[in-house]
């Protein structure tokens, strides 16, 4: 999915979003329902709009999440865990670039978040799609040599006060976001507008979204 020559931020999503409707979903063990968007049957669990909005936020904070679904968002680490291991899951990705203004997309067979015991690990698999397959790339970054470093899969989140990252440095301090990094990312969509990029494609919109297999 592409568009171009876009200007206002919440117009963009004109076309892009026309069934985007706002619905209640019960989450497993919780009693309350929790209202999100859904777009065609994908629920969205993360949207990024801009650069304005402050994802440097802590542990708890991602673990239980915030924002608002009409605009930046992130639904929780733990509702994302219990309600990919209810069921299995997709995961799509969709993405405008900077540079371009052009939407790209990524969309992974299998996508689930472990338990918070074991710090809330990514695992995908099974990626097609137009944007990269970013949280599986194995390559290296600018020539650095460092195969494998920007391994996304199988990585647990951290946030600037729980880090658990594989870097000597704090990935999510320094780049101003939670993320399932690595040493430090191929991908990082809750970033800082230097750092929020998918597979070092500079983003500046983006969303998240799930659906049952």
């Amino acid at each position: 999915m592409r568009c171009k020559n876009i200007t206002d931020l919440y117009s963009l999503l004109t076309g892009f979003v026309t069934a985007n409707v706002t619905v209640n979903i019960t989450i497993p063990t919780q009693s309350d329902p929790v209202p999100v968007k859904s777009v065609f049957g994908w629920i969205t669990i993360h949207q990024h709009l801009g650069y304005s909005f402050d994802w440097n936020r802590n542990w708890a904070d991602y673990k239980d999440g915030f924002g608002s679904i009409d605009a930046n968002f992130w639904l929780g680490l733990e509702k994302m865990h219990l309600l990919t291991s209810s069921q299995p899951y997709r995961l799509r990705v969709e993405l405008q670039e900077r540079l371009t203004n052009l939407w790209y997309s990524a969309e992974y067979w299998s996508f689930k978040v472990g338990d918070g015991s074991s710090k809330y690990p990514l695992e995908v698999s099974g990626y097609s799609g137009d944007a990269g397959d970013s949280l599986q790339y194995e390559g290296e970054s600018n020539g650095d040599g460092r195969f494998g470093n920007y391994y996304h899969n199988g990585m647990k989140f951290s946030t600037h006060d729980e880090d658990y990252d594989l870097c000597a440095c704090n990935c999510a301090a320094s780049h101003g976001g939670g993320w399932w990094y690595n040493t430090c990312s191929s991908a990082c969509l809750t970033c800082v507008q230097a750092e929020y990029w998918w597979l070092y494609r500079f983003v500046v919109n983006l969303r998240m979204m799930i659906k049952p297999q």
